[in-house]
């Protein structure tokens, strides 16, 4: 057949060379595809273009059968030839596609000689892999050197005819790139000696000196962020450790982003090697610096190498904790093991170099460590044979995974249960990937005579077997397929569900550049069930996935048009409840951001939504859900000034969350305190009416919080009863920040009398914690904006918040760390800050990982510093960058705004302190500078700032984003720009 095409390609008028060779490329017939570009020059019009590069494709296709091959030996005969191929193309230094090839070359002899190093340890493997290394680095200094000249003509040219749009931005990001590659080749061709530091010393060091200038000078881009890594890797090599772990820890510190996610796996890797070499080993220090990483691992990082060497030497310190028997509880050693257990039996499941060592750990603990085989497939006889086989195997996978959940349910977590765990976890995952390899062959064998429902029936099952193994686009592909073509059949319902559900995992999964053209195939399945299942729950489902993807993408206007279309029904009222609810969160938003208008507009848009939604109930039950947003609809009423119709909400006869509070929401103490806060908050805002009866409003008010002392009457209810307290004076806090002038004097005036009416009148603990939190939200909220240090009303509140915490001290209860954390507000405000200080240091030295405490002792140092003399200004500074207050393990119990950025961008929940942290980082730094009259912190400053920006050029939304470039804008003019 393949010679028949050779054939065919021969006879025509022109050769295709091209596009056939993509195709016997993409076929895997490499050798034949060699043979062809061998004999190209003999055939008839073949492009001149094609014919000059013939070293450059072999080249790829060497490449390609290399990565194919499954033995290593012949993958590195391969990747040899590849290299050849490419030297030889070199010679031609007028192509046009030159640089193209000596970027290729560059990379194959850095593949080739890490392969050469895993054939094996002999020396002469490891000189052959040196070698390899010692060629890329000259093959990419020579891009280098060539890039550096271009881009020395381009120095002072205008974007016009002379060069072409964005090939300066182009040729300097290669530059950087080839720049440290070089040193990383030096620095991997150093590591093949068996004495790097003695040995390969010259290599380092030279290594060195390219990496520290891509850190210093290059910075604000990607590779310079990344050459921290190596810096570290090759100070690590030279025997440097306070080097290497000033550039781990910098690298760590870098803002959160796609690109730089590897490097911080390794170093942080290299500090816990550095930890562990410590004696005795450092694994408090190792387990501090890694555990956060690795618990905010994302899906697609699963197989990545750096991160199963990371875990490896996280499993290492966990063990090594395990050991440390001497020292620690026995509940405290079973649980690092089986923390470190758990790593090792993620890893083991992971192709690697980290592998022979995870399965030997393993076997330590007395773990059998299996040998996972690929499942055999056996090609079915035909089609009836593959349906029954994977009927089989369904039942296997399915009673396989009700095994499993049934161990999961009676917990246990010794060896034996992990083997046997393990053991059937990978007999399911082998009967579905056998099921699903057999259902593909068997559909290839249909013919005129195969029942179409036992066709559909396979491919039902194939769609949900694609689903389990999570191969979800196949999923979606057979589940749309199947129900296009049995509309009005279960097994189409059951298969468009499928897809529907794959659809939805995908938009979790994909990149975001991937999501536009994935909502187009949603939309259009969408449509086609519109089309094909009208008046069906399946067409309904697809309508509101449709509705929740325009919500995802704030596209409000396509959100009511699709809602708009549906039938009038609880279908459509959930929709419009939810769409109300988002109307209300996004004023919410704009409000934070200062933009009255759109928030004004947003409320009268979720008052519309949400009225809508409540009234179109109907007779349908009432569900949490509506409960929820009842609860919203009254938020909005109050939002708008008109407390006695978000009370009447509040008491509506059929939705009402009041009328049905105990009913539906028994168990909801989340609900429950959200509801009173509400309900209190609204009562005691109508005492700011000029009518209002103050006895009858201030009887209710109480009635609430007794009606809430006596559902939370134990020990376990106090403490929810003080998480619904805090509630209260959040939901209080965001009211006040809704209102302005003298409408928000009055309602802080009438909670101030309305608290100290409680005040003098209760000793319960838990209500006296409530309102010094209740004090310190609304002395807050009474400062002017900007303002530091509280003055007048404001310092009168949060100085009565300091007077009932006596109260509460004498009534012999202890303040827990939320009220501690107020209270260290409080005196942060009123200016005390060596106080505050002092409650947070407590605070933190109980709990170290409580942010909130941890960006308020940062502010506290840097608020202090402003007023205290010139002299002892610096070191304040200091200590709002780097930390302070060592404790019993030297270490600061304070970290400062620097520690505070690394760890909060590791998070997405955290985004907003991150660049909070980021920001006053470069605030503190200029003022430092400032204080000490030192023009290296100001240079300093200015980078923080640039360098954030590089990564993030949005810096974290418009409000941010002024104050950074206002703080740059001050540093330039202090430097002189």
């Amino acid at each position: 057949m393949l010679m028949t095409l050779v054939g065919m390609q021969t006879a025509s008028a022109k050769e295709p060379a091209n596009a056939f060779i993509k195709q016997l490329r993409a076929d895997g017939y490499f050798d034949m595809t060699i043979v062809y570009l061998d004999r190209l020059s003999s055939y008839p019009g073949v492009d001149d273009s094609l014919l000059q590069a013939v070293e450059l494709e072999k080249a790829q296709v060497y490449i390609d059968a290399a990565v194919a091959s499954r033995s290593v030996s012949d993958r590195d005969d391969y990747f040899a030839k590849a290299e050849s191929s490419l030297s030889r193309f070199l010679e031609n230094q007028s192509h046009p596609r030159l640089s193209e090839a000596r970027l290729q070359l560059g990379k194959l002899q850095m593949v080739r000689g890490n392969q050469l190093e895993m054939l094996d340890t002999i020396s002469a493997n490891k000189e052959k892999a040196r070698q390899s290394y010692v060629a890329a680095a000259e093959t990419f200094q020579t891009i280098v050197d060539d890039l550096r000249e271009k881009l020395k003509t381009m120095r002072g040219q205008s974007d016009d005819d002379k060069i072409d749009p964005g090939l300066r931005d182009r040729y300097r990001g290669e530059f950087l790139q080839a720049k440290r590659n070089t040193a990383e080749a030096r620095r991997l061709a150093a590591m093949t000696y068996a004495d790097p530091a003695k040995d390969g010393r010259q290599l380092l060091e030279e290594a060195i000196a390219e990496f520290e200038d891509l850190t210093k000078n290059y910075d604000g881009f990607v590779t310079g962020a990344l050459a921290l890594v190596n810096l570290g890797q090759s100070y690590d090599a030279l025997g440097q450790a306070e080097k290497a772990k000033d550039c781990y820890l910098r690298m760590l510190e870098q803002p959160e982003d796609d690109d730089l996610r590897e490097a911080k796996f390794q170093s942080a890797t290299g500090l816990i090697r550095m930890a562990m070499s410590e004696s005795p080993p450092n694994y408090a220090a190792a387990i501090e610096r890694a555990a956060v990483l690795v618990q905010d691992v994302r899906p697609n990082e699963v197989g990545l190498q750096s991160l199963a060497s990371l875990k490896l030497e996280l499993a290492k310190a966990y063990l090594a904790k395990a050991a440390d028997k001497e020292n620690l509880k026995k509940a405290e050693t079973n649980i690092a093991e089986s923390d470190g257990r758990k790593l090792l039996n993620e890893i083991v499941k992971v192709p690697g170099t980290h592998l022979e060592e995870s399965q030997e750990l393993l076997r330590s603990l007395g773990i059998k460590v299996a040998e996972v085989k690929i499942p055999k497939v056996e090609d079915p006889k035909n089609f009836d044979d593959a349906l029954e086989a994977a009927r089989q195997l369904l039942q296997v996978s399915e009673t396989t995974k009700q095994a499993l959940e049934l161990i999961e349910r009676q917990g246990g977590d010794g060896p034996d249960l992990q083997t046997q765990k393990a053991e059937l976890n990978q007999q399911w995952k082998n009967s579905i990937v056998v099921a699903i390899e057999i259902l593909k062959r068997g559909i290839t064998m249909v013919d005129a005579s195969t029942d179409l429902s036992q066709l559909g029936e396979a491919r039902q099952i194939l769609a949900y077997l694609l689903y389990q193994e999570k191969q979800y686009r196949d999923a979606a592909a057979v589940g749309s397929f199947i129900a296009q073509t049995l509309p009005g059949t279960e097994l189409g319902q059951q298969g468009g569900m499928i897809a529907l559900n794959s659809f939805q995992m995908l938009l979790s999964e994909v990149p975001e550049a991937q999501i536009p053209n994935l909502i187009g195939r949603i939309r259009d399945f969408a449509d086609s069930l519109g089309d094909g299942w009208p008046d069906d729950s399946l067409a309904s489902a697809a309508r509101g996935i449709m509705v929740q993807l325009a919500l995802r993408n704030n596209e409000f206007d396509r959100s009511k048009e699709l809602i708009e279309e549906m039938d009038a029904g609880p279908e459509r009222a959930r929709f419009e409840r939810l769409l109300g609810r988002i109307y209300w969160n996004a004023s919410v938003v704009a409000k934070r951001e200062g933009d009255e208008g759109e928030a004004e507009k947003q409320l009268k848009e979720a008052d519309r939504f949400l009225v809508a939604g409540l009234d179109g109930i109907g007779n349908a039950e009432i569900e949490s859900e509506v409960l929820q947003a009842a609860l919203v609809l009254a938020k909005v009423r109050l939002r708008q000034g008109k407390g006695s119709q978000a009370l009447t909400v509040l008491e509506n006869a059929s939705y009402g969350p009041l009328k049905r509070r105990d009913e539906v929401a028994a168990q909801d103490d989340a609900f429950r305190g959200n509801l009173a806060a509400l309900e209190l908050n609204i009562v005691v805002s109508q005492m700011t009416s000029p009518n209002a009866d103050l006895d009858a409003l201030m009887k209710r008010a109480t009635e609430v919080m007794e009606k809430l002392q006596a559902t939370f009457n134990d020990a376990e209810g106090q403490k929810r009863l003080a998480g619904i307290y805090a509630e209260m004076a959040t939901e209080l806090q965001s009211e006040l920040e809704s209102t302005s002038g003298e409408k928000k004097t009055q309602l802080i005036e009438a909670f101030r009398v309305f608290l100290s009416r409680i005040a003098a009148t209760t000793q319960n603990p838990t209500r006296l914690k409530w309102i010094i939190q209740t004090l310190v939200q609304l002395g807050e909220s009474a400062m002017p904006a900007k303002a530091i240090k509280a003055e007048g009303q404001a310092a009168e509140l949060l100085s009565s918040a300091v007077q009932t915490s006596k109260k509460l001290q004498a009534s012999g209860e202890e303040s827990s760390l939320a009220i501690q954390f107020q209270l260290g507000r409080a005196q942060r405000l009123l200016g005390n800050y060596k106080d505050a200080l002092d409650i947070f240091t407590a605070i933190l030295t109980e709990k170290p990982t409580m942010l909130d405490a941890q960006v308020e002792a940062a502010t506290a140092y840097e608020n202090w510093a402003l007023i205290l003399p010139d002299r002892f200004k610096p070191k304040a500074y200091e200590a709002a960058l780097f930390g302070a207050r060592k404790g019993s393990d030297n270490k600061n119990i304070l970290w400062g705004w620097g520690k505070i950025s690394s760890l909060a961008n590791r998070n997405q929940q955290f985004e907003e302190t991150f660049f909070l942290a980021r920001y006053h980082i470069a605030l503190s730094r200029f003022l430092w500078g400032r204080a000490a009259k030192d023009p290296k912190l100001f240079k300093r400053a200015e980078q923080d700032i640039v360098q954030v920006q590089a990564l993030y050029p949005d810096l974290g939304g418009d409000q941010h984003k002024q104050k950074f470039e206002a703080l740059l804008r001050q540093i330039q003019k202090e430097i002189g720009k």
